[in-house]
Order: C-alpha cells, then structure tokens, then sequence
C-alpha cells in the first residue's frame, strides 16, 4: 500500500492505522514522489491525499490511471475539506473512495478490506463518517 501524503501527523496515523490492519504501508511526501514510487513498487492500493506540495493530489490519480502499469490499481482520495465538486473530479481522474480527514480507523479499514476482495465500488461520495 502506498500513501502519497505530505503531513507528517497524517502519515504516522494511516500507516498506525493500515499496519495495525496487517498492511504494508510505503509513503510519499509528494505527487511526483508518489507517481514514482507507485510506478516503481505497484501497490495494491494508494491513498492520495489531495492537498499536496507539488501538485494536486488530482494529478496523481490521473497519472495513475493514465499509466498502463497502474491504471487498475484502487484509489483511495482523501481531504480535509470535502466540496462536491472535488469529489467529481476525482470521479473522473480515477478515485475510487472519497474520505474526509479525521478517517475513523475501521472506515478505511472496510474501504481497503472491500477494495482488495474485488467487490465492485459503491459511486464515490463521501464517506459516512465524513457527513458526522
């Protein structure tokens, strides 16, 4: 699992949060770091935040899903600011999962579990806890 993240606090929380899951979990404090690493170590899953130093995190999933080697790999798009039209736009750049930081450790836990197994993907909106 890869997390394309530049907050410090938010890396050590994801990545308590994915290993505590059973996850491997690699980091990238930037878009082209996180394009990169993605690139280079295939993850099965990315979370990318949107706010990056950069670039948007927007970029990084188009890239991604542009990118033959990854175009299939889920993408979970995180924020701390949720607007409807950025859930759009990370529809259409390839997002899979749309949550809003604070993330409740079992929320994305269930979405990387259900991601994982195959199961097809709910439309991408906010997650419940996001709306609380």
């Amino acid at each position: 699992m890869l997390l394309v993240e530049d907050d410090e606090a938010s890396i050590d929380i994801f990545t308590t949060i994915l290993r505590h899951g059973g996850y491997q979990v690699l980091s990238a404090k930037s878009a082209s770091e996180g394009v990169d690493m993605a690139l280079a170590h295939r993850p099965d899953i990315v979370v990318v935040d949107l706010g990056l130093p950069d670039a948007p995190g927007f970029e990084v999933l188009s890239e991604l899903t542009d990118h033959p080697a990854t175009q299939n790999t889920p993408l979970i798009v995180c924020t701390v600011h949720i607007f409807e039209h950025d859930v759009v736009r990370a529809h259409r750049a390839g997002g899979d999962v749309f949550l809003q930081k604070p993330i409740a450790p079992q929320d994305l836990l269930a979405h990387v579990d259900r991601l994982l197994s195959g199961a097809p993907a709910p439309a991408l909106e906010p997650s419940p806890a996001a709306a609380s």
